[in-house]
């Protein structure tokens, strides 16, 4: 670790608003010059008067984590060990944290959603809102809004004298060319395509206020906002976007070395005084988890980002180390059917692929018993928790083999797409393999880099089930498989657009069977949605 040492407080603060099974040791860069202001599309005129009055909220800036907590990392693992430094209660300012990530990244576009953009790339972004431990909005870039009482209106009011890492004022125009740039399907493989079309109108009738309409009563904005990058548009447009991450956030990128290394510096001009803490992370990219493990023991790097569970149990009772487990954040490990063809286009198939899932097994064997073995995405503390559900579709092959004759198919061939980035999501599907030859199902393992991987998913190019770690919006259903309790400390609330704790249960499911073709026909009503998830085969965390 470079520069001075920081307290084991600040970093342990740091590290609670990003990332996965992690293990820890605790131990400037001037804005450029100002660029031109973009050329936006002009705004639709309102179809109503965009006139919001009830559910107004203003607050002042967050002041309980530091600013790199707030905009680093929103998904991803969560197990940490941290080495235990000694520190006072009162952060120090300075340092560079080594954080080490088992996977690079798949591009800088601060609009991707990946465990390892959250962990990485969002440093260098804010988002408009954030949501606090009660899954209530909290000011950042918006410092406050009107939602209407119907809320089908929104006005929001930005933080005024925000700077890009540019040196560009951000405003309600740049608000406005982020929700529309990722209206487009090729942007960011697709992430916001459904949420940037709840915008029917927006106006910006001056720098720091914009004003929405809705196609329908919208209480889930908040989550949109939540995990929207307020990426630089002219940056964007320019001829280096895709080496660049420009954003208003704690952290500017410096370089990114493809396969080696990631690296930011703290932002001179951020827009929250005094934050971030640290002066800079340094982020290398070290494929084989034993040799991370080697160098965080050796002292070359602070934090070993997503480690074997193995080794997280072994040096959390090291008294150099401390172990952190976030229970609460939703991250589960899913099996998810591409439904867009046959036979995983028939509810029935997926039932029984459901049944097939020895979600238990996978606990104990990949995590070691770290997680819990769940069936549905919702955690205890949610709304939308219910236990006598949260189990619903045990490991039952007779059950499976009988679903998939009620279905009048047998025996067929199918991929299993596993993640690579997380070792303990080829061990599900290695069992996963072997239960489902046992009903007739002959499963391929295919092992692909994480840009391929990510583009046959996004785009629905598969044939059979991807095993990751988040829930994906789109055209897929997800079936849940296995999942830890989210290794490192990660916000209380992971942001994920589809599924997660959080209590907004009913946009989250319609969302995710917006197009899931006959589930969306049949389409859930919002009454029960556990049930809903159930008897879809819908996904979730098979462990939490």
């Amino acid at each position: 670790m470079s520069g001075p040492t920081i307290s084991r407080r600040a970093v342990l603060a740091w590290v609670a608003a990003g990332a996965g099974v992690s293990l820890l040791t605790a131990c400037g860069m001037p804005a450029p010059p100002t660029a031109a202001v973009p050329t936006l599309p002009p705004a639709a005129a309102p179809t109503t008067a965009a006139n919001p009055a009830a559910a107004s909220a203003a607050a002042p800036a967050p002041t309980t984590a530091p600013a790199a907590a707030v905009t680093t990392t929103t998904a991803t693992s969560a197990v940490s060990v941290a080495s235990k430094a000694a520190g006072t209660v009162t952060p120090k300012t300075g340092g560079t944290l080594v954080w080490a990530i088992g996977s690079d990244i798949a591009n800088l576009d601060g609009h991707l959603l990946t465990s390892t953009n959250y962990e990485t790339v969002f440093r260098a972004y804010d988002r408009l809102t954030a949501l606090d431990e009660q899954g209530q909005p909290q000011p950042q870039l918006a410092e406050s809004w009107d939602l209407s009482s119907d809320a089908k209106q929104l006005k929001l009011s930005l933080r005024k004298g925000v700077q890009f890492h540019t040196g560009r004022e951000f405003t309600s125009e740049d608000v406005k060319w982020n929700i529309l740039r990722v209206r487009d399907p090729k942007v960011a493989s697709g992430s916001f395509v459904t949420q940037s079309g709840w915008f029917s109108t927006m106006e910006t009738p001056d720098k720091y206020t914009m004003l929405a309409t809705f196609d329908a009563p919208r209480p889930a904005i908040f989550d949109f906002f939540q995990l929207l990058n307020m990426v630089d548009p002219v940056t964007m447009q320019g001829p280096d976007a895709a080496m660049k991450s420009v954003g208003t956030g704690p952290f500017v990128l410096v370089e990114w070395s493809q396969g080696d290394h990631i690296t930011f510096a703290g932002n001179k001009n951020y827009w929250q005084s005094g934050r971030p803490y640290l002066d800079g992370i340094q982020t290398p990219i070290i494929k084989d988890p034993t040799a991370m493990i080697a160098q965080l023991e050796g002292g070359a790097i602070d934090v070993a980002d997503a480690p074997l569970i193995r080794d997280f149990n072994r040096l959390k009772t090291d008294p150099k180390y401390q172990g952190l487990v976030n229970s609460r954040d939703g991250q589960h490990f899913i099996l998810a059917p591409n439904t867009t063809v046959a036979p995983f286009d028939n509810k029935v198939v997926r039932q029984a692929l459901r049944f097939a899932i020895d979600r238990k097994r996978m606990n104990d064997v990949a995590l070691l018993g770290v997680g819990q073995p769940k069936a549905l995405p919702w955690l205890p503390g949610s709304l939308a928790y219910d236990e006598a559900k949260s189990n619903a579709n045990g490991f039952d092959l007779d059950k499976a083999a009988a679903l998939l004759s009620q279905a009048g198919v047998s025996g067929f061939e199918m991929d299993l797409l596993p993640l690579v980035i997380f070792p303990e999501i080829d061990t599900y599907v290695q069992i996963y393999q072997s239960d489902l030859a046992k009903i007739g199902i002959t499963a391929n393992i295919l092992h692909l880099d994480f840009a391929t991987w990510l583009d046959l998913v996004n785009n629905a190019r598969y044939h059979g089930m991807y095993a990751s770690t988040l829930c994906h919006t789109g055209r897929t259903i997800h079936l849940g498989a296995a999942s830890p309790q989210r290794r490192i400390a990660c916000p209380p609330r992971q942001p994920e657009i589809s599924c997660q704790a959080n209590p907004r249960v009913q946009p989250r499911v319609h969302q995710v069977t917006d197009q899931g073709g006959e589930d969306h026909q049949h389409g859930y009503n919002g009454d029960d949605p556990q049930k809903y998830w159930v008897s879809a085969a819908l996904g979730a965390p098979a462990t939490a």
